[in-house]
C-alpha cells in the first residue's frame, strides 16, 4: 500500500488513517508514496458511493467538527456556512487547510510545524510510533504532552475530540 495524502499540501488541520478510501476505483491508480493530491469538487460524494456509508461518515464527522470551532478559531472554515456546503465545495481540496493521511507518515515532523494532529486508532498510533508517547486520557482518548498531536478511536465518524477541547 503507498502512503499518501487526500487535501491540501499547505494543511492545518491532518487526520491520519491507516487505511485508504478506494481512489483507485474512482482515478484508475492509487496515488504516489509520499505525495499529496487535493480532490476535486463531487470526489467526496463519488468516494462516498463507491465505498458506501463507510467513509461518508467519514468526511460527515470531518467537516462537522471543523465548523463546530468558534467563529474567531483559526481552524474553522471561513468559505463555507454548513458543514454541509464545506464538505461539498472545499473538504481535501486545494486551499482547504485540510488533510486525510493515509498509511504510515512522520506525524511528528509534520505536528512539529503546527496545526492539530489527529490519529484514527491506538492501532495506527502503535504502527506510527506514538501511542507510548502520548497522555492516555482514557481507553480510547490520548494526547501528546508536547505537539498538537491526539489519538481517537477508529470509529472517527462517531468520536473526534471536540473542537473546544482542540484549540
Amino acid at each position: 500500500m503507498s502512503d499518501f495524502a487526500l487535501g491540501d499540501a499547505a494543511a492545518n488541520i491532518h487526520v491520519y488513517v491507516e487505511k485508504a478510501p478506494p481512489v483507485e476505483e474512482l482515478w484508475g491508480e492509487t496515488p504516489s508514496q509520499g505525495t499529496f493530491r487535493a480532490l476535486n469538487q463531487g470526489e467526496i460524494k463519488a468516494i462516498g458511493d463507491i465505498s458506501g456509508n463507510g467513509w461518508r461518515k467519514v468526511f460527515n464527522v470531518y467537516a462537522k467538527w471543523l465548523m463546530a470551532f468558534d467563529t474567531s478559531s483559526p481552524y474553522r472554515p471561513k468559505n463555507a456556512a454548513t458543514w454541509q456546503a464545506f464538505r461539498d465545495t472545499a473538504l481535501l481540496q486545494s486551499g482547504s487547510h485540510t488533510a486525510l493521511h493515509v498509511g504510515h507518515w512522520s506525524v511528528e515532523q509534520l505536528a512539529a510545524s503546527g496545526g492539530i494532529h489527529v490519529i484514527a486508532g491506538r492501532t495506527h498510533a502503535n504502527k506510527l510510533g506514538l501511542s507510548e508517547q502520548c497522555i492516555w486520557l482514557d481507553n480510547e482518548f490520548a494526547r501528546h504532552p508536547t505537539l498538537p498531536v491526539v489519538i481517537c478511536p477508529i470509529s472517527i465518524t462517531d468520536s473526534f475530540p471536540t473542537s473546544k477541547s482542540m484549540c
